[in-house]
């Protein structure tokens, strides 16, 4: 896969799926923690349901998020945000340092961007984005910009979300490409934008 960056001045990197391919991982993460398997499933559900809104701050996002799991299972807010912080992110670390990696060319591409002179970011709908790509071995000063979507204000495909990492790398979306595994998020992300956007697949990346 070749990236197209005749001019481009900045190139923004789903991580999940993209940077490291994701086989077994809700699996492990049930096994990682059988007992609440019903909130794992439910936080994906209410996940669903909130992308896309705008909410405006990490705070408010995850006020939304934490009230709809725990009407989906049955448990209280509070509950249901501790489960996420002493549970599911730390689980999520662990198993991405033990069974996952980034894909080879990350580290080649990263370097070789920012030898041109073009911008690099990280963008993720999940929190706790350094300590995961610390646990896959990706080294933070690799990029310009880390950025995950619950502290810009909505999960993708949420425009002003995207917008935001457009205004801190001091760059205009139509001068920004999105490499992303999905395009039902990270295309629309970049096409209510208008950014161009580059669907990945498991494949090395080369650049124009």
């Amino acid at each position: 896969m070749e990236l197209p960056l005749d001019g481009i001045k900045a190139v923004i990197f789903d991580l999940d799926g993209t940077l490291y391919l994701k086989p077994w991982l809700p699996l492990r993460l049930i096994c990682a923690d059988v007992r609440h398997m019903f909130v794992l499933g439910n936080e994906r559900k209410a996940r669903a349901e909130l992308k896309g809104q705008r909410f405006g701050s990490a705070e408010a996002y995850y006020k939304a998020l934490f009230v709809r799991i725990a009407e989906l299972s049955r448990c209280t807010p509070e509950y249901a945000h501790h489960w996420y912080e002493e549970n599911y992110m730390p689980n999520m670390q662990r198993i991405l340092r033990r069974h996952y990696h980034l894909e080879p060319w990350v580290p080649m591409v990263l370097h070789e961007l920012r030898r041109r002179g073009i911008k690099t970011a990280v963008y993720s709908d999940y929190g706790c984005v350094r300590e995961r790509l610390e646990a896959l071995a990706f080294d933070t000063r690799w990029a310009d910009l880390i950025a995950d979507a619950p502290s810009l204000g909505g999960l993708k495909p949420c425009r002003e979300s995207a917008m935001k990492i457009c205004e801190e790398l001091g760059v205009a979306p139509e001068e920004t490409l999105l490499v992303g595994d999905r395009d039902d998020t990270d295309g629309e992300s970049a096409r209510r934008c208008g950014m161009r956007f580059v669907l990945y697949h498991k494949e090395n990346i080369t650049l124009a």
